[in-house]
């Protein structure tokens, strides 16, 4: 049976594989770990021999699983699931290069090599950092469903673990107000959570790094979420502690960051409720080496700027309402600030849309831009937050009959054309797919996980005869056209001639 000390050395022997420490630092390291869990020394003499470089892991997932067990049995942490998340990640913490040697080594790739081989760098350290978490996120389910705008990604994102009742006991008792009153970091974007321990409520960030970058003249910070949703998914945010603001400066920092990273894109959610992200106290914006279905939808219509006429612009055939732009750098930005602007205090009742409620802002817009060869291309889905009696989560939110699937805010991700999907379907549509396998509705109806699915439930019994060959790829389809039909919710202008025509008559607003 391997003991602590073997645990220990496979750690140091990984990092040193990785370039995480150097050769010189092991002793170093040793003592860092041996302080953590309270050993009075290292003793590597247990281990027949230092382990074989070949027998490493690709990522120390398993390692530090093993060395949180000790810390569990010999009382060190409780067996609690946040605070082994939290001590692994200090342990992992103590064995990586400073923020400047990051930066230094970051630089001197993208120097000589290039960006896109200083982003890849990043990327596998941050895996091997066990910031981002390989392992978890190869949990969530993925698929694909064609629709009438295209191919739509969808995510069951299984990789953010769920609070477990010990932990929320423990949160309870175990400090609750002081969390509630914690004031740093102010978020969990803030810069200052590089090298944070973390408590309940944010994650520890030891093993996190950042990339200062200079975007519109002001600084910024590069990171990569540790929860990715799709290949090299990355953060980009504002030194300041600010809330979202979509305005001509956002559209400038867009094209800095894509004349330093022109194989990515970058985009940002809205900046309201309702129609924005989950954290609108901090500006920032999210990017990655990704195409999305909303990049390769086809164009509906085109349509010319009067102050413009060397710009590309058009209308998508896409789920949601959404003007392209393509051409010069200058022209793109002075064309989005024009729209921005225009579309901010725009109103047309006749399709709900209300530019304000006296001084309350109802309209922005979500941005996404992107560069090929010497051109920018940047799409401005227009939205409008706006409330009502009977709608009283968004008039051009999902509708109650979708919210089975998803209740949440369409946000930047979705609006590009992936779902990302709570962790409650796994099991729920494995309760509805196995009553419909066996013709057992009223089962789903019972169920206090299921029920909300079950007129869906019914709907499908009628459309489909089910069996265990079938069911899978069915309800996969189902689930995705669902997500379809929320997105359409969100149009500000509809996909039929009502719709369309209203679009037009905003159109023609920005060339008087």
């Amino acid at each position: 049976m391997k003991d602590i000390h073997y645990y220990i050395q496979l750690l140091i022997d990984y990092a040193v594989k990785k370039d995480l420490i150097k050769e010189n630092d092991r002793t170093w390291a040793a003592n860092q770990i041996i302080a953590k869990l309270k050993l009075p020394c290292f003793n590597p003499s247990a281990i027949n021999e230092a382990s074989p470089q070949e027998a490493l892991p690709q990522y120390p997932d398993a390692i530090l699983s093993e060395i949180s067990k000790f810390a569990v049995k010999n009382k060190i942490i409780e067996d609690v699931p946040a605070l082994k998340a939290l001590f692994e990640t200090e342990i992992i913490g103590a064995l990586l290069q400073r923020p400047s040697d990051f930066v230094s080594s970051f630089e001197k790739i993208r120097k000589n090599k290039g960006a896109k081989s200083a982003i890849q760098w990043l990327y596998e350290k941050e895996k091997q950092a066990f910031y981002i978490k390989v392992k978890e996120i190869k949990k969530n389910i993925q698929w694909k469903t064609q629709t009438q705008y295209g191919t739509l990604d969808l995510t069951i994102n299984l990789s953010k673990p769920e609070k477990t009742q010990k932990e929320i006991a423990l949160l309870k008792t175990q400090g609750a107000k002081a969390l509630n009153d914690f004031v740093y970091p102010k978020c969990v974007l803030c810069a200052q959570n590089e090298g944070f321990a973390g408590n309940f409520k944010y994650q520890a960030r030891q093993n996190l790094r950042l990339i200062p970058m200079t975007l519109g003249g002001e600084k910024w910070y590069f990171q990569f979420s540790p929860f990715v949703y799709y290949n090299e998914h990355c953060i980009v945010l504002d030194e300041t502690h600010k809330p979202m603001n979509i305005n001509e400066k956002t559209f400038v920092r867009f094209l800095d960051f894509l004349e330093k990273f022109p194989h990515y894109f970058i985009g940002s959610n809205a900046d309201l409720p309702i129609v924005g992200g989950s954290i609108l106290n901090h500006d920032h914006y999210q990017g990655g080496n990704y195409v999305f279905p909303i990049q390769t939808a086809k164009t509906r219509k085109n349509f010319k700027l009067k102050k413009f006429p060397k710009l590309k612009c058009s209308v998508l055939d896409w789920s949601l309402s959404v003007i392209r732009l393509a051409g010069a750098r200058k022209d793109i930005l002075a064309a989005s600030s024009l729209i921005l602007n225009r579309w901010k205090n725009y109103s047309d009742i006749t399709v709900n849309i209300k530019a304000y409620t006296k001084k309350q802002r109802h309209n922005t817009v979500t941005p996404i831009a992107r560069k090929i060869d010497r051109n920018f291309i940047m799409d401005l889905v227009l939205r409008n937050n706006r409330v009502a009696k009977d709608s009283n989560e968004g008039i051009f939110h999902s509708a109650p009959q979708y919210h089975h699937i998803k209740r949440e805010n369409i946000g930047l991700i979705e609006a590009m054309g992936m779902a990302i999907l709570p962790a409650r379907l796994k099991k729920e549509i494995q309760i509805v797919k196995d009553c419909l396998i066996g013709a057992k509705l009223e089962k789903i109806k019972a169920d206090k996980d299921a029920n909300k699915h079950y007129e869906w439930a019914k709907e499908l019994a009628a459309k489909y005869k089910f069996n265990s060959k079938n069911a899978d790829d069915i309800l996969k389809k189902e689930v995705g056209m669902i997500f379809a039909e929320s997105l359409k919710c969100c149009a500000v202008f509809k996909d039929d001639e009502k719709g369309r025509n209203a679009f037009d008559r905003f159109i023609k607003t920005l060339s008087q």
